[in-house]
């Protein structure tokens, strides 16, 4: 539902097997093209390939393959309900009769159906039979009409939009949040989050309403409540008829009946008010049409005039024949899902049909406007008319006032008068309510009159013009140091006083408190982060899986580091070579806003294919300043990092700025983790891209250590008595050799390695792997994952033993133990004086608290001998 590897709106991919018909073209298939073409001609639009109008009409003709229908087809379905989609693909997916299909969609329920039904279509075709498409269009508006915003919402949400405003959907309804983080502000239909709880009480109160109003000199229609239907009577008799009954505190013209001229009619319209509530109004009934004025931010914004719902006689056709005829018009859909809504027949609209002496079957003569309703809501049928331009100033003063007496910032003021252009003191017109949530509809569509812009006043009062509706947002993806690296992003962040949210591998940090556990590095993670109202800084870690699944959380970042790519699940979701796998960590880069950098490695192989996605300014780190990339970009003045003589060092508009010495930043230890200094040297661009000032910078870099609770799982060195244990999590050639490397140069006697590698890697990768450790360990313990990932027990570890063995290390040098518990035991165990030990966890956290309690227990290891 996220910007994506195929596209940057939301979209659905379909992996099909089209069997058999991988040798039958749509030309191969009799009648199959024309059946189509009938079913669906407005596919006449889609150029396809050909560029031309009629294009994918010429390629069934010519002969293209189901798959390739089947994009065109759930595009198709879904243009005929109104939904503006358009973008398609059908690729191979990498094998005989596999194809992907990817098209866009609006929602996602309505995307997967479209898909559904276009494949049912196609095998319809294909077998010679007729395909009920009415039947199945029905159904595919059904769910999107339940699963779409309403139209209220969807003024506001696309208001949002067109200012560059973000927006996310927070429940399966109309609850959605504009903005991200601190900056956000929530809505559901028309209430938002600075509508005041008081005000709607108030609103919802009628008789409440009516007597703060009357109070302060506003006219209203006098009148009283009961819950008695004799009481009722007296009021009736007391105020004058005709009168007007209406449940207290209902809405969308629930239980109200208008223009009551006797007992009769009260009694049954005091039974129909008390279905709602068990309070009912009486009040006077006002001669006039019903208009809605609507004020938001104190400030009016249009004025509708409702007529009810009403069919016009024709001569010909019955009143529920007419009645069939005005709910066919795709402008009416069932409750607030469109502009209209369709017109229901109840009890109230028999009574007010006998009313006019009037029945279901009777044929009204023509022009004759016969009424189905009392009331003129929308949401039972009425239409409306756009009066805006003629409300006389004294009465958009009294709406105003009315909206700030009420205490509601979205309000709906209903009037009943001869007409708006008078002031309501002179025509003796009244307010009969005030409504919190009002509909937009009728302001939107009008049924006659010029749509206004509502949906932008409500966006103008959350985010009045110079109103920051974002935060900060750096994302971080490549194959290895991306969590150590969002670490440190989040870290310098905090020195600098933000309020940070973090996803990483390990979890979800907010403000630095563990919120969940486990790889939170997915779309679904980071809009926790984007979500959370205390957070004005985001730190996400975003990894290739989410990317696959889900696409990436937000619409636009500031910053976007990807800190290398390297041989890492390959072969595994149609992503089979490093350009595959560049081509996913891009999509960050593609969504990084036109000012905002993307942060890449000067010295990644595949860097030059992924600045081919940037659209954004780019800055460079290096370890080696002398990198041709790297040394052309800045003296060009474009921003960069490397390492000078020891020193850390930030190039900007031509500016050399010295940081610290890398002895002073903790996860390089010394210099000799030369990755971390990597690591350290993209988090220093992506801080310096989100503003954050140089000091804050060096604060950060200087006082971030690595640990088990700060870094689980990267470089945690725990200190025995003679010995050491180092875990890490490196899971691939790559990180592998990063960590043998460093281990190298941390070396005063043996070097011992306990490993497992994922089971979800490729047998050559796995060996590529194991290869690595063979050359740089003398000792390695073989266990097993924690978690198979599909393998059987030991078949991963006959691998890993294959490729060391190939790498030249000694059978007598390899020891077997499944269990990681016993592996790192046997370990610790066996160690001599000034062995380190490198543990190669499958889960950082359990790791780190079994080392310790080995620890705990452990003898010295200098009173160990090598038999022991």
């Amino acid at each position: 539902m996220g910007p994506n590897l195929y596209a940057h709106r939301p979209c659905i991919k379909w992996k099909i097997d089209i069997g058999a018909f991988e040798e039958r073209p749509t030309n191969t298939i009799p009648g199959f093209a024309e059946a189509i073409e009938r079913l669906l001609p407005s596919l006449e639009e889609h150029r396809c390939s050909e560029g031309v109008r009629g294009g994918f009409f010429s390629r069934l003709e010519e002969g293209t393959w189901l798959g390739h229908v089947m994009e065109h087809v759930a595009l198709g379905l879904q243009n005929v309900i109104g939904i503006d989609a358009g973008f398609g693909r059908a690729r191979d997916g990498g094998g005989y009769g596999i194809y992907n299909v990817i098209y866009e969609c609006e929602e996602r329920e309505t995307g997967i159906a479209a898909g559904e039904i276009a494949i049912e279509m196609i095998e319809t075709l294909v077998a010679g039979a007729t395909f009920p498409l009415d039947e199945h269009l029905a159904r595919l508006r059904r769910i999107y009409d339940r699963n779409s915003l309403g139209p209220s919402t969807r003024a506001i949400v696309d208001a949002a939009v067109r200012r560059g405003i973000p927006y996310m959907r927070l429940d399966e309804w109309n609850l959605v949040q504009l903005g991200y983080g601190a900056n956000a502000k929530k809505i559901q239909a028309t209430i938002a989050s600075t509508t005041r709880y008081l005000g709607v009480d108030i609103a919802g109160d009628k008789d409440k309403t009516k007597a703060i109003l009357g109070f302060h000199g506003v006219p209203v229609p006098s009148g009283d409540y009961t819950r008695h239907v004799d009481e009722a009577l007296r009021i009736a008799n007391r105020i004058g008829w005709p009168v007007v009954v209406k449940p207290l505190d209902a809405s969308q013209g629930r239980g109200i009946v208008t223009n009551i001229r006797n007992e009769e009619e009260l009694r049954i319209a005091f039974d129909d008010a008390k279905q709602y509530r068990s309070s009912v109004i009486v009040e006077r009934f006002l001669a006039g049409r019903d208009f809605r004025m609507l004020v938001i931010d104190n400030r009016f914004i249009a004025a509708a005039e409702r007529v009810p719902a009403h069919v016009i006689g024709n001569g010909t056709h019955t009143v529920a024949e007419l009645v069939d005829l005005a709910n066919h018009d795709p402008r009416r859909g069932e409750g607030h899902e469109k502009v209209l809504t369709k017109i229901k027949i109840d009890d109230s609209t028999h009574r007010l049909l006998a009313l006019r002496g009037l029945s279901l079957d009777a044929v009204p003569e023509r022009d004759r406007v016969v009424e189905l309703k009392t009331t003129a809501n929308l949401s039972t049928g009425g239409t409306s008319i756009d009066v805006t331009d003629r409300v006389h100033p004294a009465n958009i003063e009294l709406a105003e006032r009315i909206a700030c007496l009420v205490g509601l910032d979205i309000c709906g003021i209903d009037i009943v008068a001869p007409d708006l252009e008078t002031p309501l003191i002179e025509n003796d017109g009244g307010v009969v309510e005030v409504n919190a949530a009002p509909g937009f509809r009728m302001h939107l569509a009008p049924t006659i009159g010029k749509p206004r812009p509502v949906g932008e006043a409500v966006v103008d009062m959350l985010f009045p013009p110079g109103t920051e509706s974002r935060i900060p947002i750096i994302t971080i993806t490549g194959t290895n140091g991306k969590t150590t690296t969002a670490r440190l992003c989040a870290h310098i962040a905090k020195m600098a006083g933000k309020s940070v949210g973090l996803t990483t591998s390990d979890g979800i940090y907010i403000r630095n408190q563990l919120v969940q556990k486990g790889d939170t590095t997915g779309p679904a993670s980071a809009q926790v982060v984007l979500r959370d109202p205390s957070v004005n800084f985001a730190v996400l870690e975003t990894a290739r899986g989410g990317i696959l699944r889900a696409g990436v959380a937000y619409d636009w970042s500031n910053a976007a580091v990807v800190t290398n790519i390297a041989e890492d699940h390959l072969g595994l979701k149609d992503i089979n070579t490093l350009e595959d796998l560049a081509h996913v960590k891009a999509v960050t880069v593609e969504r990084v806003e036109p000012q905002g950098y993307a942060i890449l490695n000067a010295e990644d192989d595949m860097t030059p294919v992924i600045r081919k996605h940037a659209d954004c300014r780019l800055a460079f780190f290096s370890l080696d300043p002398n990198n041709a990339v790297f040394r052309t970009h800045v003296d060009e003045n474009g921003l960069g990092a490397t390492i000078e003589n020891g020193w850390l060092m930030l190039y900007e508009n031509g500016l050399r700025v010295p940081l610290c010495e890398q002895q002073r930043v903790p996860i390089a230890f010394g210099g000799k983790a030369r990755f971390n200094l990597a690591n350290a040297l993209a988090a220093v661009l992506a801080t310096v891209a989100t503003n954050i000032h140089v000091s804050d910078i060096v604060t950060g870099l200087q006082s971030f250590f690595h640990s088990p609770d700060t870094t689980p799982g990267r470089l945690n060195v725990i200190e025995f008595d003679g010995f050491s244990v180092m875990i890490d999590y490196a899971h691939n050639a790559h990180g592998l050799r990063a960590v043998s490397e460093f281990a190298q140069a941390m070396r005063r006697g043996r070097l011992v390695c306990v490993v497992g590698l994922p089971g979800d890697r490729r047998d050559a990768d796995i060996r590529e792997a194991a290869r690595v450790v063979g050359r740089a360990f003398d000792r390695v313990i073989v266990r097993d994952d924690i978690d198979l990932r599909g393998r059987k027990p030991g078949e991963v570890a006959k691998l890993i033993r294959e490729g060391l063995v190939a790498a030249g290390l000694r059978e007598s040098d390899i020891i077997d133990e499944p269990e990681e518990a016993d592996a790192i035991a046997l370990a610790v165990r066996t160690a001599e004086s000034g062995d380190l030990i490198v543990y190669i966890a499958d889960k950082p956290e359990l790791a780190a608290q079994f080392v310790a309690s080995l620890r705990q227990a452990a003898p010295s290891a200098a009173a160990l001998s090598p038999a022991s």
